[in-house]
């Protein structure tokens, strides 16, 4: 009764109080017996407990709730009730401990994510600056000729270029502008992708007037990297057989199937395997010689800031898929 019509409860008791305090009063002026005026007091006491036990209940779940906060219990919630102004106290805790418990969860996944950056650039360094640090010893231990000389600046240019490249690709992945949000039209922003990439075996698909609220540039930026991706899966010689065939290479693919737009880019390459799909959203990890290991990432970061998910999945006949949904 209490939890479920609190404000009920507590005027029912103030009710019953003031009933057992008129009724001592009257048992002491109208000469009651002593018996009678003992059990009348203990009513008054009993009704004083159940209404300071109801009082109390109240900053009770308040400092439940508190106590969630304060040991990271997210997992708590307050149950249903009848009365109204309790469901929307009840409302707004379960929704602060849930957005709670959300916000320690990213906030521990940033950790794991920025530890694992950490790593990846204090290894990249160091392996950049070895060569170096043992270059510019030698060279200060013995004398070189104009050739060497030229060959040994050559070889530290070469490294410091790689560090800036490595550390340039950092700042970008860190440094993304807020997206600029305007309504976009799909498909001429698929057919721009399609004329970049002439007889690469592109082939697109858009459902009719399927708008887009979206960054343009950044989408198009996003969109590029998947595509260029995808063609160098695919690679040189199976484009050909499959143009042959009069099959595309590759499939763009924007629909709306619960009302949200979705843009799927598909490829006929190997495919990625599956306990690889996360780790290719990674800064710096890359399967490819030469590569940055940036461009996922950003795409990721470019849906991120978009309220989106970018995601990718096997090809049914082979091959992988990359969805950005909005």
């Amino acid at each position: 009764m209490k939890q479920q019509h609190y404000h009920l409860y507590m005027l029912l008791v103030a009710l019953m109080l003031l009933a057992s305090g008129g009724l001592l009063a009257y048992a002491l002026f109208s000469g009651w017996s002593k018996l009678a005026l003992i059990a009348c007091a203990v009513l008054c006491v009993v009704v004083l407990i159940v209404q300071w036990r109801g009082a109390s209940f109240l900053p009770d779940q308040v400092k439940y709730f508190l106590g969630c906060l304060r040991c990271k219990d997210s997992m708590s919630r307050f149950p249903e009730t009848h009365d109204a102004e309790m469901k929307k106290m009840y409302e707004d805790m379960n929704l602060i401990i849930q957005k709670y418990g959300q916000s320690q969860m990213e906030l521990e996944t940033k950790r794991m994510y920025y530890d694992r950056i950490l790593r990846i650039m204090t290894h990249e360094l160091r392996n950049s600056i070895t060569p170096i640090i043992s270059l510019s010893e030698d060279m200060k231990q013995r004398e070189y000729s104009r050739d060497d000389n030229r060959e040994a600046i050559e070889v530290i240019n070469e490294q410091c270029t790689s560090i800036k490249t490595f550390l340039d690709g950092y700042y970008e992945l860190t440094n993304l502008p807020k997206p600029e949000m305007k309504e976009t039209d799909a498909k001429p922003l698929l057919q721009h992708i399609e004329r970049l990439y002439p007889d690469q075996g592109i082939c697109i698909e858009c459902a009719q007037e399927l708008k887009l609220l979206c960054d343009e540039g950044q989408i198009k930026q996003l969109l590029i990297n998947l595509v260029k991706n995808a063609i160098e899966a695919v690679g040189t010689e199976k484009m050909k057989d499959l143009k042959k065939e009069g099959i595309p290479s590759v499939m763009i693919t924007a629909s709306a199937p619960d009302g949200k737009p979705r843009i799927s880019v598909s490829d006929k390459g190997p495919g990625i395997p599956a306990d690889k799909r996360e780790d290719i959203f990674l800064p710096f990890y890359t399967s490819k010689a030469g590569g940055s290991g940036i461009g996922l990432a950003l795409s990721r970061q470019i849906m991120n800031l978009h309220k989106g998910s970018l995601t990718c999945s096997g090809n049914e006949s082979g091959g992988a898929v990359f969805i950005l949904q909005f």
